[in-house]
């Protein structure tokens, strides 16, 4: 593809991307949690079945980014992608039976392998094909699609369980097969090849996995630790640690989706204008402050802050991460770094997520919940900060 052709069509191509990371992962994956009460309440699945298959969505997740880029080199990257859009709509209307635990759990799997499969490939096929100026841009647009889940699971998504699970799930995949027809012509036409098999260099002598990329990936995996207060606790904060109820717990995080839904555009845009790799340590200190802000204060003003902060930091520095790869390494490896990057992101915000539950049922204290996240996001801007200082000029 040329460069006029380039710089005429990112627009287009973001939402291309918007519409893959919709499907595999915003309702692939963060369509599930709002199911969980009624899968108990008629009884498709007990609690810990349940919670099962949450779990067996993520450790899908995790697989498929770890084996993203070898598929990859024997698949081209546009057939790829569409293949695993299929299976995911696939996985979707197979969830709208009631199978047995077992065979739903497969599912679950597969619909979390294809997740982690379309994070790794989505974004750098597009960015290898936008024009430097628009990759800001295009990367929050790609991204909101993971956000606009995050917000139609607390919004739209209730609304349809009390339709009934089978009709929810049929509604996920009849959205899915519509996103995906619509975009089935959206992929640039020069991408659709496949990932070279060489060995990893950055720049012309040296290899990838030195201290920039090191320390880029430390940064990330910080950022995955700072968002667990909010991700696993924020509701429960407020709704028990603040005795102001369900109603309003949930009503913070639909305010939170909906920051995520909205905030790549904005640092998107930003980096643009700054570059990526100021626009992350910037983002990280932020996201900090909206992490510490329930300690300074409870009130509406301070929790509405935050779950804003937070909200639309959590997949914008994930758009800036992945645009900064893009400076750092080749675009014939730009996939495999960033198949890394997704992997350590999502074992870090797993671990993460044990530990603190295992210390919060010990302690009982939020305070040292959100401490912990707030100081790893700290942790996370000044290694960034190192990582941009190491890049050889």
């Amino acid at each position: 593809m040329n460069k006029e052709l380039k710089k005429k069509y990112p627009i287009g191509y973001s939402f291309t991307g918007l519409a893959a990371l919709l499907v595999g992962i915003g309702i692939g994956r963060f369509g599930y949690p709002p199911l969980i009460p009624e899968i108990i309440n008629q009884k498709w699945f007990t609690i810990a079945q349940a919670d099962y298959l949450g779990a067996a969505n993520l450790t899908g997740y995790i697989i498929g980014s770890m084996i993203a880029t070898l598929l990859n080199r024997y698949i081209p990257s546009v057939t790829l992608i569409r293949v695993m859009l299929l299976f995911t709509a696939i996985t979707f209307l197979g969830c709208s039976f009631q199978l047995s635990f077992l065979l739903y759990f497969t599912l679950r799997v597969i619909a979390g392998i294809t997740g982690g499969v379309l994070m790794v490939l989505t974004a750098p096929t597009l960015f290898k094909y936008t024009s430097n100026d628009k990759k800001g841009l295009v990367g929050g647009l790609v991204f909101s699609g993971v956000g606009i889940g995050i917000a139609l699971s607390g919004t739209i998504i209730p609304l349809l369980v009390d339709k009934g699970l089978s009709i929810t799930w049929f509604a996920y995949a009849i959205t899915a097969i519509v996103l995906i027809s619509v975009t089935w012509n959206g992929w640039p036409n020069g991408s659709n090849e496949k990932h070279k098999i060489t060995s990893l260099t950055y720049g012309s002598d040296s290899r990838v996995w030195n201290k920039t990329i090191i320390l880029l990936i430390v940064s990330y995996a910080s950022n995955a630790v700072g968002f667990v207060p909010h991700t696993v606790f924020w509701v429960d904060f407020i709704s028990r640690g603040l005795k102001l109820g369900i109603g309003k717990g949930t009503q913070l995080w639909v305010l939170l989706g909906i920051a995520a839904a909205l905030g790549p555009l904005l640092t998107g845009y930003i980096a643009d204008k700054i570059g990526f790799a100021k626009s992350i340590r910037i983002s990280l200190l932020i996201k900090a402050i909206g992490v510490i802000l329930p300690l300074m204060s409870t009130s509406i003003w301070s929790l509405a802050a935050s779950s804003v902060f937070v909200g639309s930091l959590a997949l914008g520095i994930s758009s800036l991460a992945a645009g900064r790869t893009g400076e750092l390494v080749s675009q014939s490896h730009q996939k495999k770094v960033w198949s890394y990057m997704t992997v350590t992101y999502s074992v870090a915000h797993a671990l993460t997520a044990y530990v603190l539950t295992y210390l919060f049922s010990r302690y009982g204290s939020y305070t040292m919940l959100f401490t912990i996240g707030a100081i790893s996001l700290i942790i996370g801007s000044i290694a960034d900060y190192w990582s941009s200082k190491s890049v050889r000029q």
